[in-house]
């Protein structure tokens, strides 16, 4: 296997979002300038024997949005047309490029599981005979790459990784490190997730869930708010997207992962995973901690994370960089949080805007940051991280750094 040229540059050339707070980047990023989320009460599956009822859910009619026939939609988990929706979009934006080597890497928790348990309570009703195997050939976690691959005739080759939470962002470095040993020559790499009863009751059996919507950071802290959504954005090397005169959103300019090796679900205290992945998506572009204008930070909402991520910024960073957590506007999106958040990073370095953390109203004494509180912020940005964290202890960061227009 070829190693990757760290000398190579990555561009950006597209981005496509859904979520709960917009469709397409436009309906994110206006709802994002006016400081509206979208929590509301969990209807995809009934909640009631859960302590919370809140999700947020995409509530537009994801099958109108795709860009495929209902015959081939019909093969697909929720999570993989949330996965085509989020690509065409990223797709239309970067134009015309080389298809056949183009790779697809996505980033997903649970796939297709939905499917998995409506086969499973539908088996359960209606008996074995009556209830059709194709549902679960639509569970698997390499469902999302292949649907997009097969959607958009992307003929690169499929990654599909699975890291908990931190799966979406691991797939935007990996994608970069394709890019850069020359396996391919675009690729499409960001994350999906889609709401299920496993994450959403297993989330409450551990108690990491708010009753009411999320308040990342803040002294009264509960919790997280489960979402779900789906996020890609297109890579190609620098030199082959100005090549083809193609138009660069952002540089992808630093990756860092790391495991903290301590806790099947809890963060190590001090946050020293979480600093590592940031020093070492430093240290890979080349920049310094005063480079580093904006943190999208992690921010759950669940104290022991909240409490280590912000000791990892402080060590990495410094006290001076503003951190603000945008799960606060559509949950945490699990598998696809790397994704989606990416995608929010890049606009905001595009607009020199910075997300605001909604609700958050006494920040936590052990969480001294500046979180930028209720309105974005305008502000100069050169270079901005993206930060995700999973159960394990896995931890990304994504560096982004804005194009001169």
């Amino acid at each position: 296997m070829r190693t990757p040229d760290p000398t190579i540059r990555i561009a950006v050339t597209g981005a496509g979002i859904i979520c709960s707070i917009g469709r397409n980047k436009d309906e994110v990023w206006r709802s994002i300038r006016e400081s509206r989320a979208n929590i509301a009460k969990l209807t995809r599956f009934p909640g009631e024997t859960f302590p919370t009822e809140l999700a947020a859910e995409v509530d537009a009619d994801v099958d109108a949005l795709l860009p495929i026939d209902r015959r081939a939609a019909k093969r697909m988990s929720r999570s993989d047309r949330l996965a085509v929706v989020a690509a065409s979009e990223a797709i239309a934006q970067a134009g015309a490029f080389p298809r056949e080597r183009a790779v697809v890497s996505t980033g997903t928790s649970t796939g297709g599981l939905v499917e998995g348990e409506d086969f499973y309570f539908a088996r359960l009703v209606r008996g074995r005979g009556r209830t059709p195997v194709s549902r679960v050939l639509q569970q698997p976690t390499s469902g999302p790459s292949d649907a997009v691959a097969r959607a958009f005739d992307l003929g690169g080759g499929v990654l599909s990784n699975a890291t908990a939470c931190a799966s979406g962002g691991a797939a935007i470095g990996m994608a970069a490190d394709v890019l850069r040993s020359k396996h391919a020559d675009v690729a499409i790499a960001g994350g999906t997730d889609a709401l299920c009863r496993l994450t959403y009751s297993g989330f409450n059996v551990l108690q990491a869930v708010d009753g009411e919507p999320c308040t990342p950071f803040d002294a009264q802290r509960k919790g997280i708010t489960l979402g779900e959504g789906a996020a890609y954005l297109v890579l190609e090397r620098w030199d082959d997207a100005v090549a083809r005169g193609a138009k660069i959103l952002a540089e992808l300019c630093g990756y860092g992962a790391t495991c903290d090796a301590h806790h099947p679900t809890a963060p190590h205290d001090d946050g020293r995973g979480a600093e590592a992945a940031m020093r070492s998506a430093l240290a890979e572009a080349g920049l310094e901690a005063d480079d580093v204008d904006y943190v999208n930070a992690h921010g759950t909402g669940t104290t022991l994370n909240d409490s280590a991520e912000s000791k990892a910024i402080a060590a990495a960073l410094g006290t001076r960089t503003p951190a603000s957590s945008s799960k606060s506007f559509f949950g945490h999106t699990l598998g696809a949080a790397g994704g989606v958040e990416a995608v929010i990073t890049v606009l905001a370095l595009m607009h020199q805007l910075a997300p605001p953390t909604l609700r958050l109203n006494e920040a936590a004494p052990e969480c001294p940051l500046d979180y930028i509180p209720h309105t974005p912020r305008p502000m100069a940005m050169r270079a901005a991280l993206s930060n995700t964290f999973g159960f394990g202890g896995s931890n990304v960061a994504l560096l982004f750094r804005a194009v001169s227009s």
